[in-house]
Protein backbone atom coordinates (compact mmCIF):
# COMPACT_ATOMS: atom_id res chain seq x y z
CA UNK A 1 0.00 0.00 0.00
CA UNK A 2 1.33 3.33 -0.99
CA UNK A 3 1.28 5.91 1.69
CA UNK A 4 -0.53 9.23 0.52
CA UNK A 5 1.41 11.89 3.09
CA UNK A 6 -2.18 13.61 3.56
CA UNK A 7 -3.19 14.54 7.03
CA UNK A 8 -6.79 15.68 8.18
CA UNK A 9 -7.42 18.68 10.38
CA UNK A 10 -10.31 20.99 11.30
CA UNK A 11 -11.06 24.52 9.49
CA UNK A 12 -10.28 27.51 11.25
CA UNK A 13 -14.17 28.76 10.45
CA UNK A 14 -17.36 26.96 10.29
CA UNK A 15 -18.05 23.33 10.95
CA UNK A 16 -15.24 21.83 8.18
CA UNK A 17 -12.21 20.06 7.96
CA UNK A 18 -9.12 20.00 5.48
CA UNK A 19 -7.24 17.24 3.60
CA UNK A 20 -3.83 18.51 2.83
CA UNK A 21 -0.01 17.36 2.39
CA UNK A 22 1.63 17.14 5.49
CA UNK A 23 4.72 19.25 3.51
CA UNK A 24 2.20 21.58 3.12
CA UNK A 25 1.22 22.48 6.32
CA UNK A 26 4.97 22.49 7.81
CA UNK A 27 5.95 24.89 5.37
CA UNK A 28 2.63 26.68 6.52
CA UNK A 29 3.62 26.65 10.43
CA UNK A 30 7.47 27.84 9.10
CA UNK A 31 6.52 30.25 7.80
CA UNK A 32 4.47 31.35 10.36
CA UNK A 33 7.04 31.39 12.74
CA UNK A 34 9.73 32.96 10.85
CA UNK A 35 6.83 36.03 9.86
CA UNK A 36 6.07 36.38 13.66
CA UNK A 37 9.90 36.42 14.90
CA UNK A 38 9.29 33.43 16.78
CA UNK A 39 12.92 31.80 18.48
CA UNK A 40 13.78 28.43 19.80
CA UNK A 41 15.01 28.86 23.12
CA UNK A 42 18.15 26.70 23.75
CA UNK A 43 16.62 25.15 27.07
CA UNK A 44 13.04 23.74 27.93
CA UNK A 45 12.49 25.74 30.64
CA UNK A 46 9.08 23.67 31.64
CA UNK A 47 11.21 22.21 34.74
CA UNK A 48 12.51 25.69 35.69
CA UNK A 49 9.10 27.24 35.73
CA UNK A 50 7.46 24.91 37.27
CA UNK A 51 9.95 25.11 40.24
CA UNK A 52 8.91 28.82 40.38
CA UNK A 53 5.21 28.43 40.23
CA UNK A 54 5.78 25.96 43.30
CA UNK A 55 7.46 28.32 45.22
CA UNK A 56 5.39 30.97 44.42
CA UNK A 57 2.37 28.86 45.59
CA UNK A 58 3.72 28.55 48.80
CA UNK A 59 4.46 32.25 49.88
CA UNK A 60 1.11 32.93 49.05
CA UNK A 61 0.01 30.57 51.52
CA UNK A 62 -2.64 33.48 52.83
CA UNK A 63 -4.47 33.69 49.66
CA UNK A 64 -4.22 30.14 48.16
CA UNK A 65 -5.63 27.42 51.10
CA UNK A 66 -2.96 24.39 52.20
CA UNK A 67 -5.22 22.09 51.20
CA UNK A 68 -5.47 23.87 47.90
CA UNK A 69 -2.04 24.34 47.24
CA UNK A 70 -1.12 20.99 46.43
CA UNK A 71 -4.08 20.44 43.25
CA UNK A 72 -2.55 23.75 41.58
CA UNK A 73 0.64 21.78 40.86
CA UNK A 74 0.83 19.99 38.05
CA UNK A 75 1.85 16.77 38.39
CA UNK A 76 3.76 16.17 34.86
CA UNK A 77 4.07 19.51 33.16
CA UNK A 78 4.74 19.86 29.44
CA UNK A 79 5.41 22.99 27.28
CA UNK A 80 2.69 23.75 25.33
CA UNK A 81 2.79 22.55 21.93
CA UNK A 82 1.47 24.33 18.21
CA UNK A 83 -1.29 23.06 16.61
CA UNK A 84 -2.64 24.85 13.21
CA UNK A 85 -5.43 24.93 11.57
CA UNK A 86 -6.21 26.48 8.30
CA UNK A 87 -8.23 29.23 7.56
CA UNK A 88 -10.22 28.85 4.55
CA UNK A 89 -11.58 31.69 4.05
CA UNK A 90 -8.61 33.52 3.50
CA UNK A 91 -7.13 33.88 0.34
CA UNK A 92 -3.53 32.58 1.21
CA UNK A 93 -4.81 29.81 3.27
CA UNK A 94 -2.45 30.54 6.02
CA UNK A 95 -2.48 29.16 9.68
CA UNK A 96 -4.26 30.08 13.22
CA UNK A 97 -2.35 29.22 15.65
CA UNK A 98 -3.83 27.24 18.43
CA UNK A 99 -1.92 26.28 21.74
CA UNK A 100 -3.05 23.71 24.32
CA UNK A 101 -1.92 24.87 27.80
CA UNK A 102 -3.54 22.13 30.30
CA UNK A 103 -0.23 20.29 30.54
CA UNK A 104 1.80 23.88 30.75
CA UNK A 105 3.00 24.51 34.62
CA UNK A 106 0.80 27.44 35.11
CA UNK A 107 -2.62 26.37 33.87
CA UNK A 108 -4.37 24.80 37.19
CA UNK A 109 -2.77 28.19 38.81
CA UNK A 110 -4.11 30.34 36.63
CA UNK A 111 -7.21 28.67 36.47
CA UNK A 112 -7.76 28.99 39.76
CA UNK A 113 -6.93 32.56 40.13
CA UNK A 114 -9.24 33.40 37.14
CA UNK A 115 -12.46 31.97 39.14
CA UNK A 116 -10.93 33.84 41.93
CA UNK A 117 -11.28 36.97 40.19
Amino acid sequence: MKENNLTITKADKGRTVVIIHKDVIKQKIVYFIQKNQIIQLSKNPTESLQNQIQQKIHIFYTVIDKNQQKHLIQIKPMAPKLNAVIKTHKEDKNIRPVINNIQAPSYKLAKYLNKKS
